[in-house]
């Protein structure tokens, strides 16, 4: 598994647990690796835009 492969299956990972828990470390950590997503230029600029709007979500716990 390559690192972004990795990355974007951690956040999915995290961001489902805080779905389903409420944990709050599950959604600090999914931020911390959208907020990674959102910096590499091997991702589209789209996408690292939503990865980037959903860490802000996270982080601001809107989600």
């Amino acid at each position: 598994m390559d690192s972004k492969t990795a990355l974007i299956a951690g956040a999915l990972d995290h961001l489902m647990r805080h779905t389903l828990t409420g944990c709050e470390h599950a959604a600090h950590h999914a931020a911390q690796l959208l907020d990674v997503l959102s910096e590499r230029a091997d991702l589209d600029r789209e996408m690292r835009s939503l990865c980037g709007r959903m860490s802000e979500c996270l982080e601001a716990g809107h989600v």
